[in-house]
């Protein structure tokens, strides 16, 4: 067994230094993960009563979850595509669409301004915004720069399905864009995606989702950029897998759609509260084509708080779980092998809550009841264990593209575990019942709010003081019987879950955030003109209310502000009136600066959104 681990971790060492040999890496990396599970079914279930034939047979069928997990990863992962923008020959027009509900308007009109600032002939698209929170703000927020508004009679019914459907019928183009209220596209979007609809049979294109702000991980841990974002794997890696077998999935945001197929269909489905991919999945079945461009061509925002994050997450996975009940793509007519299996493994990945909460709760049987649900030497599974799982870290790396690694993959499923176990169970349990759509909470102040964190974290809390005293009473037995079986194995599980659990609470920490708005790193040449004489600086973050700045001396100034000038996308000079709050001199020298803007019109906030988020 020994050997054959080596053997095998050497090859996938040498191997995976080439893109080209992807496949062989994940099937050696699968064989280590195949040849585990059958050694745990051969020798190491338990057998000597009906409780622990129960609880080993439990917690095995978790483990097999994870197997099954792997084969659909390594199946959407083998291959991946890299299209390039096809040039542009025609210049249909285009629909562009923006939902919007209660979000704050700020983040209505930065994208807006961004869907404006498209590089494509003025009188070829029109920017609509598809209000469902019927406010009158919002109506004359698009009314003041030039875009359509459209608001259903009354009160929304499926959601932003509705709200998609209504603008269908009420508009003409022969495109459909679709963007999130905080979905800024690039200038460059409708330019780089048109061109794949020169071929016919193509339905809808899809871009990936770029996120502008940390998300909880990376903001609550405080690991910012050294862990990537948790979505980046999908968007990375996955959906341009999926491509390879023309199943890549419309996300709700950044995508681009044919309309006659799309009527054809119906418009956007309603029967789930996720009409993104369960429409893709109908366009699909149809025979249409799918393209996903993996090139960043918006900028969005990711759940600032734990609380947002659950209910976004626990609406996707009541959503694919509906898909499955009510149009299983296993047996929806039209669908290729490759595209059931691709639609079926999204679906299947919303089920990890249950496997996740069982692994993590397993030792328990052993620490606290005396069931263990392992009997094996020890020496012998953590050989057969670690070798899949040093190959797994070894694979995902490259594999995902630097996205991820198994350690993070168990913290944030081990956040999600017990709202997503629940959420699972609700929609089995009651398949028919209608699901509220809930607008997952964009564009926040995050304070502090202990009662709130305790509500969703309190599964964590409770999970881990058993841990922590079934760890006490384990260690104890393990003086006094060195020999009960399956002790030390449960002793070492239950640590490394403990550890894994004390990390996955720390995120519902939350960080407060005091700023407006998330200031993004950019490295712009500027000019400040302080009294009227020109200071050399350079922009290292900004936003729209503000800059931090490098500058190479302090400045002093006798009036209450300066003058900051940009070049905007298109060669003119903006300025930008503000006044300095903070200057502090860096170790590296230099000074750091911040810049807090003020009195900016209308023309001046366009072009800073055009200047952060053009390109």
């Amino acid at each position: 067994a020994a050997g054959v681990s080596a053997v095998a971790l050497l090859l996938i060492s040498l191997l995976m230094s080439s893109d080209r040999n992807r496949r062989w890496v994940l099937l050696l990396s699968l064989f280590l993960y195949a040849r585990y599970m059958v050694w745990r079914a051969l020798y190491t279930l338990p057998t000597d009563d009906i409780s622990s034939i129960a609880v080993g047979g439990i917690v095995y069928l978790a483990e097999l979850y994870g197997l099954c997990q792997f084969c659909f990863f390594a199946f959407q992962s083998s291959s991946l595509t890299d299209r390039q923008p096809p040039p542009l020959t025609v210049y249909p027009t285009v629909d562009v669409f923006v939902t919007v509900v209660d979000e704050p308007l700020p983040l209505l009109r930065q994208t807006l301004v961004g869907c404006l600032s498209q590089e494509y002939p003025r009188d070829r698209f029109k920017v609509y915004v598809l209000d469902d929170g019927h406010r009158d703000e919002a109506k004359q927020l698009a009314a003041a720069l030039g875009c359509g508004y459209l608001r259903r009679p009354d009160r929304p019914r499926h959601a932003k399905a509705g709200n998609l459907n209504h603008a269908l019928r009420m508009t003409d183009s022969d495109l459909v864009a679709v963007f999130d209220v905080d979905h800024i596209p690039a200038r460059t979007f409708l330019k780089e995606t048109i061109g794949f609809f020169d071929d016919p049979n193509v339905a809808f294109v899809q871009t990936p989702h770029h996120f502008y702000n940390p998300d909880i991980f990376q903001r609550n841990l405080r690991v910012g950029d050294r862990v990537k974002n948790e979505q980046a794997l999908f968007f990375r890696t996955l959906q341009a897998g999926r491509d390879s077998h023309n199943s890549a999935f419309f996300a709700g945001s950044g995508g681009l759609f044919r309309r006659g197929p799309l009527e054809e269909i119906g418009g956007f489905q309603t029967q789930t509260i996720t009409e993104d991919i369960h429409t893709s999945m109908a366009l699909h079945a149809k025979g249409y084509k799918s393209c996903y461009l993996n090139r960043v061509l918006s900028a969005g925002l990711m759940p600032e708080t734990f609380e947002g994050y659950l209910k976004q997450r626990k609406r996707w996975a009541m959503g694919c779980i509906q898909v499955l009940l009510r149009d299983n793509p296993l047996t929806k007519r039209g669908l290729t092998l490759a595209q059931r299996i691709d639609y079926f493994g999204s679906i299947f990945y919303f089920f990890f809550g249950i496997p996740r909460l069982i692994c993590l709760v397993a030792p328990l049987f052993s620490l606290l009841f005396s069931t263990a649900p392992i009997h094996a030497d020890t020496v012998q599974l953590l050989l057969y264990f670690f070798s899949f799982y040093i190959a797994s870290a070894l694979v995902m790396r490259p594999i995902s593209r630097g996205s991820r690694n198994p350690f993070w993959s168990d913290i944030y499923e081990i956040a999600m575990c017990f709202a997503l176990s629940a959420e699972a169970l609700k929609a089995l349990s009651t398949p028919r019942r209608e699901r509220p759509f809930e607008v997952t909470p964009k564009g926040q102040r995050v304070k502090k709010n202990v009662s709130t964190e305790l509500s969703l974290a309190w599964p964590h809390l409770l999970t881990f003081g058993l841990l922590i005293g079934g760890l006490v009473f384990g260690f104890q037995r393990l003086q006094q019987d060195p020999s009960e079986p399956g002790l030390s194995i449960s002793l070492f599980w239950g640590t490394v879950n403990l550890l894994l659990l004390t990390i996955a609470m720390l995120v519902a920490n939350e960080q407060t955030q005091g700023r407006q708005a998330f200031r993004l790193n950019r490295d712009f040449a500027s000019e400040l003109y302080v009294d009227g004489t020109s200071v050399p600086a350079r922009i290292v973050n900004i936003n729209q209310h503000g800059a931090g700045l490098s500058l190479e001396q302090p400045v002093f100034t006798a009036q209450d502000f300066v003058t900051l000038l940009l070049t905007s996308p298109s060669g003119n000079i903006v300025r930008v009136t503000g006044k300095i709050v903070r200057q502090e001199r860096r170790p590296s020298g230099g000074i750091a600066a911040g810049l807090q803007f003020t009195d900016l019109d209308d023309a001046t906030k366009h072009a800073l959104v055009d200047k952060i988020f053009g390109d």
